[in-house]
């Protein structure tokens, strides 16, 4: 099995078992793949998160401070949209080359 994760890119998953990539039951492997990706998107939430609100604090206090807040926060939004997509993107990609590797065991 950890031939199957090297292929993926990722060197050893921690907590995964040696049936939890396995060709026979996909379902299984696709909901893995989603649990992960959805960890490491909350991760990168948070962390993005943190940022803004360390932002925030370079912006004047009160009222006077709402259009920097409404700046820093479309722009953090900008980049948590790009983030995000990328994070979704790769574990589409993953997806697509264990189908593809699964395909490639039958065939």
């Amino acid at each position: 099995m950890l031939a199957a994760v090297a292929w993926l890119g990722w060197g050893a998953m921690p907590d995964m078992s040696d049936a939890e990539l396995d060709c026979a039951r996909p379902a299984e492997a696709r909901a893995l793949l989603g649990r992960l990706m959805l960890a490491e998107i909350e991760g990168a939430e948070d962390i993005q998160r943190e940022a803004l609100w360390s932002a925030w604090g370079s912006c004047p206090a009160g009222a006077a401070g709402d259009s920097c807040r409404d700046a820093l926060r479309q722009q953090f939004e900008a980049r948590w949209d790009r983030e995000k997509a990328r994070i979704q993107g790769r574990y589409r990609e993953r997806l697509d080359e264990f189908v593809a590797h699964c395909r490639g065991q039958l065939g």
